[in-house]
């Protein structure tokens, strides 16, 4: 594989990784159980079961994201790692 192939295939993981990872672990279990949390405090509709669901998913939210980028920074790292065919 040629040399720019692999630093553009090592580049395209590690921004694929840290976007997944935000946005899967940044917005869909930090940001969006926050948000379910405050309207249905404000509606009056707060469950015992949407509050613990929710609280977990706060707590795994950092270690989601960031096993997606680590899984995504260690195939990065494969690309990077090869010798060159040059």
């Amino acid at each position: 594989m040629k040399k720019n192939a692999k630093r553009v295939l090592a580049v395209f993981f590690s921004i694929l990784g840290s976007v997944l990872g935000l946005y899967i672990g940044g917005y869909w279990l930090f940001v969006r159980p926050v948000y379910w949390l405050v309207i249905a405090v404000r509606t009056g509709s707060l469950t015992v079961r949407l509050l613990i669901i929710n609280i977990i998913k706060i707590f795994i939210a950092s270690t989601v994201g960031g096993s997606i980028w680590c899984i995504c920074d260690i195939i990065a790292g494969h690309f990077r790692d090869l010798p060159s065919d040059d």
